[in-house]
C-alpha cells in the first residue's frame, strides 16, 4: 500500500503560484522572441537583461543573482563577447575580476525588444486595473523585502 501524505495549508500556496507564473511568462517571452526574429537562448537574454540593469557588474555578482555557477556565467559571457554582445573588462583593482558591459549590438537588440516586452506586459496584466496593478507590485515588493530580511538575519558574518 502506497504511503499517502497530505499537506494542509491555511492559505493559498504563493510559492508554487509564483513559480508557475514565472514559467508561463518565460515561455511566452521565448515565443515572442522567436516571432520577432531575435535568436538568443534564454541564458543569453537573461545575462544581457541583468547586465543592462547594472552595467559594470562582475561575473561573480551576476552568477550569485542568477543562482548559477561562476564558471557557467564565465562561459556564457565569453560566448556573448565572441559574438559581439558583451565586453568583459578587467577590474581596475583586480585583474582576475571581469566587469560586464553591453556592446552596441546588445543595445540595439534591447531597443528592438522593448516594444515586445511592453506588449507582453500589457497582455499578461490585461483585466487588472491600474490601482490593483500598483497594489499587486507593492505587495510583491514587500514579500521580496521580507524574504531578503529573513535571509540577511540568518547569514553569518565571515570569520576574521
Amino acid at each position: 500500500m502506497a504511503l499517502r501524505t497530505s499537506l494542509v495549508f491555511s492559505e493559498p500556496a504563493l510559492g508554487p503560484l509564483l513559480n508557475e507564473l514565472s514559467r508561463l511568462m518565460r515561455r511566452e517571452f521565448d515565443r515572442r522572441l522567436r516571432e520577432a526574429g531575435i535568436r538568443l537562448t534564454r541564458a543569453q537574454w537573461m545575462i544581457l537583461y541583468h547586465v543592462a540593469r547594472a552595467e559594470g557588474r562582475t561575473q561573480s555578482d551576476l552568477a550569485e543573482e542568477l543562482e548559477l555557477e561562476r564558471m557557467t556565467i564565465g562561459r556564457h559571457a565569453a560566448r556573448l563577447e565572441a559574438e559581439g554582445w558583451l565586453e568583459r573588462r578587467s577590474d581596475t583593482e583586480d585583474a582576475r575580476i571581469f566587469r560586464l558591459h553591453l556592446r552596441a549590438k546588445a543595445q540595439r537588440m534591447l531597443t528592438r525588444l522593448e516594444p515586445v516586452v511592453d506588449r507582453l506586459r500589457r497582455d499578461y496584466l490585461a483585466g487588472i486595473d491600474s490601482q490593483r496593478r500598483d497594489a499587486l507590485f507593492h505587495d510583491l515588493l514587500q514579500v521580496r523585502a521580507n524574504l531578503l530580511a529573513l535571509h540577511a538575519s540568518h547569514v553569518r558574518p565571515p570569520l576574521s
